[in-house]
């Protein structure tokens, strides 16, 4: 094959490619360091606070972590999230997106969704901030068995997604 052949080959090809209309695709923020733990509730004291639904909030506790995405439906274990964002414009508001399972009014497991906007934690370099999410398990409704799902979704894309399995506790 001549030079010109193959010149003329890629001429056509960047031509036919220009035609083709242009994919959208995700913006490119993802995850760098990740990790989803069960976390433990070590200590600490329930006090008053009108801030929160309950009314109460947790002070003074250590969190004790183990590396997974399994938790017993205990009170006082939980779930945690934490990802490094790389690519995401400083001071932008994501959405986190919460889904859990529920019991009706009649026994039978549903689940609900919670979506709330928030800004990720800035560090000293513009090009990674910080998701961290921390859900412990105290009420009576929030110790359902099933799947847990942690999404952090910017402009429309997922940026990251986790499941979570609330196992009945053993003891």
């Amino acid at each position: 094959m001549t030079v010109r052949k193959l010149w003329q080959f890629g001429f056509a090809g960047v031509v036919l490619l220009l035609l083709v209309p242009q994919v959208q695709s995700a913006p490119g923020y993802h995850p760098g360091s990740y990790y989803s733990a069960h976390v433990i509730r070590d200590g600490g004291e329930l006090t008053r606070n009108e801030d929160t639904e309950s009314g109460y909030r947790w002070e003074d506790f250590k969190v004790l972590r183990i590396k997974g995405n399994r938790i017993p439906a205990k009170a006082g274990h939980g779930l945690e999230v934490f990802a490094d964002i790389y690519g995401m414009p400083v001071g932008q508001q994501v959405t986190l997106t919460v889904t859990r399972p529920v019991r009706t009014l009649a026994g039978e497991l549903d689940s609900r969704t919670y979506t709330r906007n928030q800004s990720l934690y800035e560090t000293d370099s513009n090009e990674v901030q910080v998701f961290n999410y921390t859900y412990f398990l105290d009420e009576p409704d929030e110790l359902v068995t099933g799947e847990w799902i942690i999404e952090l979704s910017y402009q429309n894309a997922v940026i990251l997604r986790q499941v979570f399995e609330v196992y009945p506790d053993p003891m």
